[in-house]
């Protein structure tokens, strides 16, 4: 209706003579207009069309003597809601009703056989009644479907009967094509007919479905048709057919209710089914708890039915499987499958040319963010990248290049991450996906260069866009891990590092958290959050109870030990920590830089300026630089005292602890959805008392100074002044006061 909309307002704007009546039964903006330059539109909206309440009150008063007010009015409001106002069923309930001298009961099988009784009389026999019955299953109907679904030879001299009674009208469909469609309230009356013989409507939705898939037509309505036929086999077709076209299928709890109801025994006759299931149950924020069950039973049916090309059919259900392992928080499982799948899915790409490449690379997506989880960065980025280059329209590359760019964020090479996400096509990316599970990696990869800026304001606002979806999404430990650094970053760590530990203890677990790469960044990040606020028993505890310690808890690990005094072990735990496989850049220069204070608190200082510099140069090379604002000011005052010459400038911008301009990070990317401006970083989110303690620091030396002039106690303002530095970034009195006049906190002197 936009475009329609659109159009008449261009017509009208060009000829301003124009006098338009347009009718409806869709809403339209032209309703709302206020035209004041002498053009005028009249808009007759069914709700015009429609008959009211009164006039129906009336018909019942006249025609079927209902004298009584209050029985009149209670009759015609259970008409106009069975017919929805539309004439010719209103006509022929009153009528019946009048035949009838009384009200049926509502909701009552008489009353629904009122509502259709005389509709059916209308009509000229029961032939075409009961084509009328077989016709209204579907939402709509052509003159094929019509003879697939009733025998009639004759259909299209039919459906001009039913368009001349004003049964329905003829709508376009594609073009020089169209399809009947009748009028609501007369279709739903006929459509509970044709229910009451329920092989009949079983088979009449079946074909429905075989039509709608034939057709390429709305798929999802094909799988509904399939479903409420009981033919779990063709919905099995259909789902495989969804679910490799249609991203939105790993979203939504749409299809939740009527998969539901396939028995488990036909879930593992047809395992895409039971994959559909567990989606949809991923999806809901109730019956989440029961995805994981369903899932096994689609990693673990037996059953392998044929519904493309042999070897897509292959390449499809290895990729289920293993996709489906990781909705049962079985990510080992899930990554060695995938890599079978992906050796799978060369043949698959190549089979009928590039008719199913596009299907390959939809997948392949999916199949990188198993293998990511599952600690195979470079196989994960490279399945993201192959996706790209399958996936055949603008949107479906839009969402390979999300998850490519994260993935090269997360691990740290930002500036490939830059150029992948330069390379999203910003006029085919829809507005309203940036807020959506669709661009969830999107929202890691931005969150992470915010985070590099030392923005921890800027990374808050930027996962805001995952508000709507983060509850249901796998993605919540990469989000949370995300939110918590920001958090922790602006002082507000603790409140919420308690709230996801009593999260995570919860009886059913967030989404996504299992023995994956995203879950061991989180309870490194939240083991760190919980050492800043010193809390640092807790955050032991919690490293304790993993069941397995990856490279990614390794920072973690090494910060723990520092905040227990126990320096030496530290520096032991970081060389052995470095041996370790699996690291990714952004992991091992964490760990450089926590083992660098480790090394320089028990005089080590050649292995401290070695680890520093390597820690300092992967920054210069490559961006990462979060972990910089895990640092005590000592420690990185301490480490930038290391290099009192020129050699160490590099390590010094490395180490400055001020938050920088966003495109400043070296390969700073574009979010997907629209470049992002560079902005200027909000200043430290210092409290009103903190910023007039902070005036009274540019004139008087001391705390004690201070305190006589704010008439306070010396120990108040030195808790102030911690707080103060640390929001800073600052080890003293001059670098606090020089700072917070670079941030305009403070008037230069």
């Amino acid at each position: 209706m936009h475009a329609v909309d659109a159009d008449l307002m261009h017509l009208l704007a060009e000829r301003p003579e124009l006098r338009v009546v347009l009718t409806t039964r869709a809403p339209t903006c032209t309703a709302d207009l206020d035209l004041t330059d002498g053009s005028v539109v009249r808009v007759v909206t069914l709700s015009e069309l429609a008959l009211t309440e009164d006039e129906t009150k009336e018909l019942l008063q006249s025609q079927a003597g209902m004298r009584d007010e209050a029985t009149a009015a209670s009759a015609a409001a259970a008409v106009v809601r069975a017919t929805r106002g539309f004439a010719l069923a209103v006509r022929s309930v009153v009528l019946t009703i009048a035949q009838l001298g009384r009200m049926p009961p509502l909701d009552s099988e008489e009353w629904g056989a009122v509502v259709t009784a005389r509709l059916e009389s209308l009509l000229p026999d029961a032939r075409t009644v009961q084509f009328v019955s077989d016709t209204s299953v579907p939402p709509y109907v052509d003159v094929e479907l019509g003879r697939r679904l009733t025998g009639a030879a004759d259909a299209s001299a039919l459906f001009s009967v039913l368009e001349r009674n004003g049964f329905g009208r003829w709508i376009p469909y594609a073009p020089g094509r169209q399809v009947f469609q009748y009028v609501e309230t007369i279709r739903s009356s006929f459509r509970t007919r044709a229910a009451r013989d329920p092989a009949r409507f079983s088979q009449l939705c079946t074909t429905t479905a075989e039509w709608l898939l034939d057709n390429e037509e709305v798929v999802s309505q094909a799988l509904l048709y399939a479903l409420e036929g009981r033919d779990h086999r063709l919905a099995d077709r259909v789902f495989f057919t969804l679910v490799i076209e249609n991203p939105d299928s790993y979203t939504t709890d749409r299809f939740l209710t009527p998969l539901s109801g396939v028995p488990e025994d036909d879930l593992r006759m047809h395992p895409m089914l039971a994959f559909g299931l567990a989606l949809a149950l991923t999806a809901s924020p109730v019956r989440r708890a029961e995805a994981p069950r369903i899932a096994r039973i689609a990693a673990e049916a037996e059953a392998r039915h044929s519904h493309a090309e042999p070897h897509v059919d292959e390449f499809a259900l290895a990729a289920m499987r293993a996709i489906a392992w990781r909705l049962a928080n079985r990510h080992r499982e899930s990554a060695a499958l995938s890599t079978r799948a992906l050796r799978l899915s060369e043949q698959a790409s190549a089979a009928n040319g590039s008719q199913f490449s596009g299907h390959v690379g939809t997948i392949l997506r999916q199949l990188s963010y198993s293998l990511f989880q599952g600690g195979q960065f470079d196989e994960a980025m490279q399945a993201a990248e192959r996706s790209v280059s399958l996936c055949r329209t603008p949107v479906t590359r839009d969402f390979s290049l999300v998850y490519a760019a994260a993935y090269h964020v997360f691990t740290c090479d930002v500036v490939r991450a830059g150029a992948l996400s330069a390379s999203i096509d910003t006029r085919s990316w829809p507005p309203e996906f940036r807020d959506s599970y669709l661009n969830g990696m999107g929202i890691v990869a931005n969150g992470y260069h915010r985070l590099d800026a030392l923005d921890h304001a800027g990374a808050l606002d930027v996962l805001r866009h995952a508000d709507g979806f983060i509850g249901t999404a796998e993605f919540w430990p990469f989000l949370t891990a995300l939110s918590l650094s920001a958090r922790s970053g602006l002082g507000q760590g603790l409140p919420e590092a308690r709230r996801l530990l009593r999260e995570l203890r919860g009886a059913v677990p967030p989404p996504g958290v299992g023995e994956n790469v995203a879950t061991e960044r989180l309870c490194a990040v939240l083991a760190l959050a919980l050492v800043s606020a010193g809390e640092t028993a807790e955050a032991a505890r919690l490293l304790a109870r993993l069941p397995r310690r990856g490279p990614q808890l390794a920072g973690a690990q090494i910060a723990v030990l520092l905040a227990s005094g126990r320096e030496q072990e530290a520096h032991d735990r970081t060389r052995r920590a470095l041996e370790c496989t699996g690291h990714t850049l952004r992991s091992e220069a964490e760990t450089q830089l926590l083992g660098a204070v480790a090394a320089l608190r028990v005089g080590a200082l050649d292995d401290a300026r070695a680890l520093l510099v390597a820690s300092a140069v992967t920054w210069d090379v490559y961006g990462p630089r979060a972990h910089v604002a895990w640092l005590r000011p000592e420690d990185r005052r301490r480490l930038g005292e290391l290099f009192a010459d020129d050699s160490g400038a590099v390590v010094g911008r490395f180490l400055d602890a001020r938050e920088a301009t966003p495109g400043a990070v070296p390969g700073r990317a574009p979010e997907p959805g629209g470049p992002v401006s560079p902005q200027r970083i909000p200043a430290p989110l210092l409290t009103r008392r903190e910023k007039v303690v902070l005036s009274a620091l540019a004139s008087h030396a001391s705390a004690r100074d201070i305190a006589e002039v704010l008439v306070v106690s010396p120990n108040t303002v030195k808790t102030q002044l911690r707080s103060i530095y640390r929001k800073l970034g600052a080890s003293s009195r001059r670098e606090a006061l020089d700072l917070a006049r670079g941030q305009g906190l403070l008037p230069e002197p």
